[in-house]
């Protein structure tokens, strides 16, 4: 067997305190949307919302059921970002937390 070191203390990843969304994809004709953030910890993680709802999210909204919602909706007092945040954390893609900050 070849020679391996056992840590005495585990190395543990960096702790994600916050997120910073870098892209929204809306596919219009898949009625799909793609969205990827990354964590401040350097972690980069996506959700998909396609149509049908995927497998192992079937409870989650489909694509077009957003899109419909986006392409409909009023965002002067919550803006499309906020919007995300708040969906992705509806279904369990990131933890609760408050989302701060001013709409570019």
């Amino acid at each position: 067997m070849a020679e391996i070191l056992t840590l005495t203390t585990p190395i543990t990843k960096p702790t994600t305190t916050a997120f910073h969304l870098q892209r929204l994809t809306l596919d219009i004709d898949a009625k799909s949307i793609l969205v990827q953030w990354l964590g401040d910890d350097g972690l980069a993680a996506s959700a998909a919302y396609p149509t049908p709802a995927p497998a192992d999210h079937p409870s989650q909204p489909t694509g077009a059921t957003l899109l419909n919602s986006l392409n409909t909706g009023n965002m002067t007092t919550t803006s499309l970002v906020k919007k995300v945040y708040q969906r992705l954390q509806t279904d369990g893609y990131i933890a609760a937390g408050t989302i701060t900050g001013t709409p570019d």
